[in-house]
């Protein structure tokens, strides 16, 4: 048995209120990125792009720059001030975006995502770091749940304000409204959170050891249950990524809905499935993990079981029935993350925890998000002439193949993460 270390001390409420912050940062970061999602086809119809440009932009040049660039950024939180590295990165991507609107070509967008890319890479990472820091592992599953509630935060906000505004003054108006606020949003951020002590909540015990980056990577490799259900993780977010970044497209071209009401509907649905999706997650990957730590990924690996054929279900069935689907699709989608998180900030050193979650955001990003649009884009363009509208609707099923190769991950690492934190865990 993976047992947990005993209880520690609850922490004040200053720690939720951090935490509230924290959801108001990851809100703005997914807000800067379903603005894209919904204003896909009239960026589309304007700039004159392909599907596999579209994939490009939301794929390679956001998801994989994002990704790269967090390694570094995480390294720099294991150290640095994590409060200041959020606030000025939340600052930088807040801009851009609003560059975005001010863009006339695919190769302009292309480089404005890119940037965005990077100084997003610095918002998770030294987050979770800060939130292992406030709140006990007992409690660490509930809260990264909470804190993924950001998630749903940006999506309502990208999809309903965004859509909206789009529909009415246009996709560029809608980058600029969206990106501003969240310059005001830096400036409460780097005044009102405190950078708290390292190990403060692991039982009292500070951890001052630091690592190399060498030393970093090859604890991780002499570990293949984590780099397993790295991997697996990976894929879920590979056919998680078909219903997150492409439905409001396949709404407006295969059913015909117009993007206001796409956004509406799509927002309110996407943000109340996320949010109880994730909080669901967190709550009971933290109850069943009490004696065995092996449950946070038992937890995601049943929510993905389930999410692979409400995705088909939404892609297949008739327009009535698509919001019930849909509901249960991003409902499902929510569920693997937050326990991820817990189980690596569970078994890695203090002074890992950022550049651990970099290396799963590496693999969710590069992998998951930049490999699924990419493919989605590429088979959408490719069937196109055959298939006309419904291109993008076996586009998007095929990518739920990869759910099966992630779930062979996972069950190994399940397997195998006794026999690799034995020392650490004493079992």
């Amino acid at each position: 048995m993976l047992a947990a270390p005993g209880k520690t001390t609850t922490r004040s409420g200053y720690a939720w209120f951090v935490l509230l912050v924290l959801v108001a940062v990851y809100g703005a970061n997914f807000a800067d990125r379903y603005i894209f999602i919904i204003m896909m086809e009239p960026i589309k119809r304007d700039l004159h792009l392909s599907d596999t440009q579209l994939g490009l932009i939301s794929g390679l040049a956001f998801s994989a720059i994002y990704s790269v660039a967090g390694l570094a950024v995480a390294r720099w939180a294991d150290i640095g001030n994590r409060r200041s590295i959020i606030a000025a990165a939340l600052a930088a991507w807040s801009a851009l975006t609003a560059l975005c609107g001010l863009t006339s070509s695919f190769f302009q967008l292309l480089i404005a995502r890119m940037g965005v890319g990077v100084a997003e890479s610095a918002c998770s990472p030294p987050a979770y770091s800060l939130i292992s820091d406030y709140f006990p592992q007992r409690m660490r599953a509930l809260a990264f749940s909470i804190y993924s509630v950001g998630l749903s935060v940006g999506l309502a906000l990208g999809f309903i304000v965004g859509g909206w505004i789009g529909e009415h003054y246009g996709w560029r108006a809608a980058f600029i409204a969206v990106g501003v606020p969240g310059i005001l949003l830096a400036a409460v951020t780097r005044l009102s959170v405190r950078e708290p002590q390292r190990g403060a909540s692991d039982m009292g015990i500070v951890d001052a050891t630091r690592y190399s980056a060498r030393e970093a990577v090859a604890y991780m490799l002499r570990r293949p249950s984590f780099m397993a259900y790295m991997l697996g993780s990976a894929l879920f977010v590979f056919a998680g990524t078909a219903i997150d970044s492409w439905a409001p497209l396949f709404l407006m071209r295969v059913h015909g809905l117009p993007e206001g009401e796409v956004g509406l509907w799509t927002g309110v649905l996407g943000a109340s499935a996320g949010l109880t999706g994730a909080v669901t997650a967190g709550w009971l990957a933290d109850r069943l993990s009490i004696r065995d730590l092996r449950w946070h990924l038992w937890v995601a690996l049943g929510g993905v079981a389930l999410e692979v054929p409400a995705t088909l279900f939404f892609l297949f069935s008739k327009t009535h029935m698509v919001p019930p689907f849909y509901f249960a699709s991003v409902f499902l989608d929510a569920v693997y993350m937050p326990p991820t998180i817990a189980i690596t900030h569970a078994i890695m050193p203090v002074r890992m925890r950022a550049l651990a979650s970099a290396v799963l955001l590496l693999g969710y990003n590069l992998i998951g998000t930049a490999g699924c649009n990419f493919v989605i884009g590429y088979f959408s363009d490719r069937w196109a002439a055959s298939l006309n509208v419904n291109s993008v609707r076996y586009a998007m099923a095929i990518t739920q193949f990869a759910a099966l190769a992630g779930a062979i991950f996972t069950i190994y690492a399940i397997v195998r993460l006794p026999r690799d934190f034995r020392d650490k865990f004493g079992s």
